[in-house]
């Protein structure tokens, strides 16, 4: 194919009846016709937006003549190249080849495996879509794509689209500096928006509930025990599960009759992945009965596990999820199919902000930063300077 370079002059030029005149300012072209899928691979090569056949007039995206040659003989290049079995690099990559390169350099970087777990949910998702919209290669993907597909589809909340979008953001951001795309069509998306879903806790009565339930799911008395204790440490220390499953003995402190849950949580609040101390008083009667729970471990409370050697990460989180599942059925049975375990986690804040605490002490309890903690629970907090206020003004009356 031939792409001819030429100038499309204003109205008010006065070169305008020479296409090729250089000097002036006006806006370069370039114009050509797409025959067949092979020119259209080679003007997309340059221009990821081109996508139909026939004449076409783009512009050079420069106002230097000879930049716009270059850009010019390279998308004839680029046509011969695809003939003669020459594909560039950007063409050649199929969405599938990058989904799985992508997924096996963040394995090289070390991430844990929960990170792993949701980039590969988002990049199934990319797939998904691009199959769908018909899409072969990463580099016919461009930015209306990304931006009209339904990624509502998959979460209720603006805080999850929001982290799924950042994830897209890192798929194509990666192909783009390793040179496979030479634009990112990521880069333009601009922030989800919406309101962050404030979350609530239990109320006192749904909690007795839920402990009243232990009994009526069909555990063992052994595992009866055992989540009974494990949802009061989770209500009570703000213990997210990851963190309560694999308590060792030796972080649960009794000094003069008072307990308290001591441990570095295995929530990463920085990007620097420093874990968050959590040091938080609990009543005395859970404390006794968690120092009660006998599981055949001497180190771990809840966890039943062989063998003095250092649990790995894949153990804890095998761990982590039969738990899951007991406290999944033990909601069920209470009557609360779309809770989860966080919960428990969410009852302890809103307690406290009910009960005067501040952010800063919210984030110290549950090993946050104060920019989550007020995300998640400025409601309540509104509602408790509400009432101070009041307080404050009728306290001028008298």
């Amino acid at each position: 194919m031939d792409v001819a370079v030429y100038k499309r002059h204003r109205a008010a030029c006065k070169h305008r009846a020479n296409r090729i005149y250089k000097a002036c300012g006006c806006r370069i072209m370039l114009e050509g016709t797409a025959t067949t899928d092979v020119d259209v691979q080679a003007v997309r090569s340059v221009f990821p937006g081109f996508a139909r056949m026939g004449r076409f007039r783009l512009s050079a995206e420069t106002r230097n003549w000879e930049d716009a040659q270059k850009k010019a003989r390279t998308i004839e290049r680029r046509a011969l190249d695809i003939v003669a079995g020459v594909v560039p690099a950007a063409e050649a990559v199929t969405v599938a080849q990058a989904v799985q390169t992508f997924m096996a350099a963040k394995r090289n970087d070390g991430l844990e495996e929960p990170t792993l777990q949701k980039l590969a949910k988002t990049t199934e998702r990319i797939k998904e879509f691009c199959e769908a919209a018909g899409l072969g290669n990463i580099a016919d993907v461009r930015f209306d794509h990304l931006s009209t597909w339904d990624w509502s589809r998959f979460f209720g909340t603006t805080h999850s689209l929001i982290t799924n979008q950042e994830r897209v953001k890192s798929f194509f951001r990666f192909f783009h500096n390793a040179g496979v795309i030479h634009r990112n069509p990521a880069a333009s998306w601009k922030r989800v928006t919406g309101k962050t879903a404030q979350v609530s806790g239990f109320t006192a009565e749904e909690y007795e509930r839920i402990l009243k339930a232990v009994g009526k799911c069909g555990f063992s008395a052994e595992t009866e025990r055992k989540v009974y204790s494990l949802v009061q440490l989770m209500r009570h220390a703000g213990l997210a599960i990851i963190d309560a499953a694999c308590l060792e003995r030796n972080q649960i402190v009794e000094r003069n009759g008072e307990y308290r849950v001591s441990l570095a949580t295995r929530q990463k609040t920085s990007k620097h992945g420093r874990l968050q101390r959590i040091d938080n008083a609990i009543p005395a009667a859970v404390g006794r009965d968690l120092m009660a729970v006998l599981n055949g471990n001497p180190r771990y409370v809840f966890w039943n596990r062989a063998g003095e050697d250092a649990a790995t990460e894949v153990e804890k989180r095998d761990a982590v999820k039969y738990w899951q599942k007991r406290v999944r059925t033990l909601l069920d049975k209470a009557g609360f199919p779309d809770a989860t375990g966080h919960k428990f986690r969410h009852t302890l804040a809103i307690e406290m902000i009910r009960h005067g605490a501040t952010f800063e002490d919210v984030a110290a309890a549950l090993g946050n930063t104060v920019a989550v903690v007020a995300k998640f629970y400025s409601h309540e907090w509104e509602q408790v300077r509400s009432g101070k206020t009041d307080a404050a003004l009728k306290a001028t009356w008298r």
